[in-house]
């Protein structure tokens, strides 16, 4: 099975992002700032906290079975991965209409800067994840919120 992309600026190419200090990249999550779990994975929920880093071919199969944003495989309970994205508005504007479902619901969205490393392209055959600018963020190290940078209202409700 292929290795997942980590991100680089190579990686992303044609999509929108931003980064600062150290290469350290900005990202965006819809949810609700007050419920914890919706910036935790299921794998982080699960162990109480961190955990240790799965195997190398683990972390791959994980990877590249996540297909889009907010796929189902986000709610498996061995899963050390939840979507995000690099440009709230593409991940908007190109998600599919579930997505914007999902997104126009949720009063939060938070934003990150995170450690290019943490990021990971979902199965990279999927163009609709080039498009949404989701990655995918391995919070098995440190939580999400670790690396927020600020809450604001969701910008999509309608």
């Amino acid at each position: 099975m292929p290795a997942p992309k980590t991100f680089s600026a190579a990686n992303a190419a044609g999509e929108s992002f931003r980064t600062g200090a150290g290469g350290a990249v900005y990202i965006y999550r819809f949810g609700d700032q007050n419920v914890g779990r919706d910036w935790l994975s299921r794998k982080r929920q699960g162990a109480g906290g961190n955990f240790p880093a799965p195997a190398a071919n683990t972390l791959n199969d994980w990877a590249l079975k996540q297909s889009s944003y907010g796929s189902q495989s986000e709610g498996i309970a061995d899963n050390p991965f939840i979507s995000v994205a690099t440009d709230y508005d593409e991940l908007y504007n190109h998600g599919e209409g579930w997505v914007q479902k999902i997104l126009q619901t949720v009063p939060t969205l938070g934003e990150f800067l995170v450690p290019p490393a943490t990021l990971h392209r979902p199965s990279p055959t999927k163009l609709i994840s080039k498009s949404e600018t989701e990655w995918l963020f391995y919070d098995g190290d440190h939580p999400i919120t670790d690396y927020l940078v600020g809450w604001q209202v969701n910008p999509k409700l309608p």
